[in-house]
């Protein structure tokens, strides 16, 4: 089984959007040969089948936070399967890619943007691509009425993709607000995490994730967003690049400078932002904190926690439990821990939703679409469908006697009669996937 790993490279860089294409391993082809040694000239047919190919599946990796390995590692194929050999040997089969990935990675289909698969639980693992069938081997096809059989399938090709990976944090918390309010000193007093911390603009990079168990909590997750400015959401500033990471949490910290000249218009611009990028992101409950405590003098916090009241009254949707702002102080920690308290009551009324898998139901109409279906289009005669598609990759085109397995097998299972029906006559083209051939009454 194949892995794509870290190994021995050292991350340094933080991805969360990352290109792939991946590709499942072709099957191998069935052998054709005959069994020739001394005192068995006419040993008969002895091809054996080829091996499939090796399926592509991802795995979410609990030590893995970042997506930047396929930034450097973009084509990922599997391993093609064996072909077969004389003496009914069977190839071998390919090995299956296991690709791992960071918990709260989406995978989607890079040309139609359907969503894949969501990997949100550690050591999750999600078949994206089948590797392709092995062909029979002629000793497959013995039989009473063909002693000889003079051809072998082929294998069939792997599933590719081209794939969108998106990794969103899985926290219980997200943290907004303007660049440089102090979201990553607060993370690095609550929690052991080490955000690099400075006094310039877009102090924080990356998002961050801290666990918080102190004060006698219960714990939950802390995501430190990158600081947000007017028109990030259409990729000012570090853009929309990190707000996909606010969409798993269930509670929003919004925070506030103590020592901003506008906090009314602060409050509005963060949510602007965040509306602009998603408007359900709105629908999550708030939690005001009032950073830089320790500048103010006891009037001035007074006059700050006003306004901050008058924020919460007048926004009653986002602050859906009547809540009160916190003013505090990650230097001196004062208020830290009151705040952390309201911050985990918000998440004990907000249960943790629970997914469930969305179950395709098929019609009759799918069904028979599966088998076969045949359209005239000019003169020619397209055969689609699942099961007699996959008998005409596995058939060698080159060889009349394969051709004329698969128009037994397209007679048996009703295609040529669909196809006379809709007037098929002799000599006319029947298409399937890019080969002809020939109508025969």
């Amino acid at each position: 089984m194949l892995e794509c790993s870290l190994h021995n490279e050292k991350i340094i860089m933080f991805a969360d959007l990352v290109k792939i294409y991946i590709k499942a391993g072709d099957g191998g082809n069935g052998r054709l040969s005959f069994l020739h040694e001394k005192y068995r000239e006419f040993g008969g047919p002895d091809g054996g089948d080829g091996g499939f190919g090796g399926d592509v599946i991802f795995r979410v990796n609990p030590s893995w936070n970042t997506l930047y390995f396929y930034k450097t590692h973009r084509k990922l194929l599997a391993e093609n399967g064996e072909n077969g050999k004389e003496r009914r040997k069977h190839g071998r089969n390919g090995k299956d890619l296991i690709i791992d990935v960071p918990i709260g990675t989406t995978i989607y289909d890079e040309k139609t943007n359907e969503l894949v698969a969501d990997l949100d639980i550690n050591n999750k693992e999600f078949l994206i691509a089948e590797g392709g069938d092995g062909g029979f081997g002629n000793a497959h096809f013995i039989s009473s009425t063909r002693q000889k059989p003079q051809f072998a399938e082929l294998g069939t090709r792997g599933e590719e993709y081209d794939l969108r990976l998106e990794l969103k944090l899985i926290a219980d918390v997200g943290l907004v607000g303007l660049p440089n309010i102090g979201k990553s000193t607060f993370l690095s007093v609550v929690s052991s995490a080490k955000p690099k911390i400075a006094d310039y603009p877009f102090t924080t990079v990356t998002p961050n994730l801290g666990v918080v168990e102190k004060y006698g909590t219960s714990g939950f997750v802390i995501a430190d967003i990158p600081g947000l400015i007017e028109g990030a959401s259409h990729g000012k500033g570090l853009g929309d690049e990190f707000l996909r990471h606010i969409e798993r949490t269930r509670v929003i910290v919004h925070f506030l400078d103590a020592l901003s000249d506008n906090l009314e218009k602060d409050f509005k611009l963060i949510n602007q932002e965040l509306a602009e990028y998603n408007k359900d992101i709105l629908q999550k409950p708030q939690v005001l904190a009032i950073s830089r405590a320790d500048l103010l003098n006891e009037k001035e916090k007074n006059e700050v926690i006003k306004i901050a009241e008058k924020i919460i009254k007048n926004n009653k949707k986002i602050f859906k439990y009547g809540q009160k702002p916190f003013i505090f102080s990650a230097v001196t920690h004062e208020g830290v821990k009151e705040l952390v308290f309201e911050i985990e009551r918000e998440l004990g009324k907000i249960p943790k939703e629970v997914e469930t898998e969305e179950i395709k139901t098929f019609t009759m109409a799918d069904v028979k679409r599966n088998i076969y279906d045949v359209e005239k289009i000019g003169k020619k005669y397209r055969v689609t469908g699942r099961k007699i598609e996959h008998f005409a990759q596995k058939t060698d085109f080159s060889n009349r006697h394969a051709v004329m397995r698969l128009y037994d097998i397209m007679k048996r299972t009703g295609v040529l009669k669909q196809a006379e029906k809709k007037g098929a006559r002799f000599g006319d083209r029947i298409q399937i996937l890019d080969q002809e051939m020939e109508y025969k009454e």
